[in-house]
């Protein structure tokens, strides 16, 4: 595990490159003292997308530590790596213990919830609780969004055109979203500011995680995790959605699961009320306290 780079300081916090190994290069965004919290943005997002609940949450006394998975936001993506998710929570565990960073809340967002939960049985040390937002059990990277997105990158690559580009995943972040106050022109920008600059090894990327497969089953290891697990699910209609199925997956396999339906909002619950996450990482963390307490 090597620091390539200090890259910058943001509002985001201090910016490293970190190589887990050869040329699979994290970006990993840390600011902030107390108790850790750990944020994974999804397939569709990046670090920036956190922008909205990391300075309450050092205000409030937390640690913030946002990593992004290979293939996802600035990290690395090269197109031979092992994009299984069970890879990518072997990563993240990598990438906490050369920053020494244990017993966190780990927040992970869409197909990231399941990297979460296979590092919590995988690594039960580092994770004090699970926040999936908007993530079901998936066995699989290859989701309805990843096929989407594949699908309209491919068509912008043989069409040429960044404002096609920038159109299309506009319309999808709308299309996943309830309250669509948040997609502004910059915004936009940001997300897709680590996309529509090499957009064939962006496609490569997704086409290596579409082929993976997955060597250990979630479902049979939910049983495995003994840590409390919080689903935050926006109920307002939206591509992207935790199903039913998915969520009696998740009631039935693990002994401290939560639900918690978000009225108004989609898929992007710390976009469209980030108010929503930083009060629920903040009852995680007072409720293990309490239990530590009584223990």
């Amino acid at each position: 595990m090597t620091t390539l780079m200090l890259i910058l300081v943001l509002n985001l916090g201090v910016v490293q490159a970190i190589e887990v190994a050869p040329e699979q290069v994290l970006t990993v965004i840390s600011a902030g003292s107390g108790d850790p919290v750990v944020l994974l943005p999804g397939l569709s997002g990046c670090a920036y997308g956190y922008r909205k609940i990391v300075s309450p949450l050092h205000d409030s006394g937390f640690q913030t530590v946002i990593i992004e998975p290979l293939g996802i936001g600035s990290s690395s993506r090269p197109e031979k790596a092992d994009y299984t998710m069970t890879a990518q929570a072997d990563r993240v565990a990598g990438v906490m213990d050369s920053l020494e960073i244990f017993d966190a809340i780990i927040v992970g967002h869409g197909v990231s919830a399941s990297v979460a939960l296979r590092l919590a049985y995988r690594r039960p040390d580092l994770v004090r609780a699970v926040i999936s937002v908007e993530g079901g059990p998936n066995e699989s990277t290859a989701t309805p969004t990843m096929e989407r997105s594949l699908k309209f990158a491919s068509v912008v690559a043989k069409l040429g055109g960044r404002r096609m580009l920038r159109d299309r995943f506009k319309s999808n972040l709308e299309e996943a979203s309830g309250d669509r106050s948040w997609i502004d022109r910059r915004t936009v920008g940001r997300y897709l500011k680590n996309i529509d600059g090499d957009l064939n090894v962006f496609i490569s990327a997704l086409r290596a995680m579409a082929r993976s497969t997955e060597t250990e089953s979630l479902r049979d290891n939910l049983v495995n995790i003994s840590c409390p697990v919080l689903l935050l699910a926006g109920q307002a209609p939206h591509s992207g959605s935790v199903t039913d199925d998915e969520i009696d997956i998740l009631r039935e396999g693990l002994s401290r699961f939560s639900y918690q339906p978000v009225p108004d909002a989609g898929h992007f619950i710390f976009e469209e009320q980030p108010e929503v996450l930083i009060t629920a990482i903040k009852s995680l963390q007072g409720e293990e306290r309490r239990l530590s307490c009584v223990h």
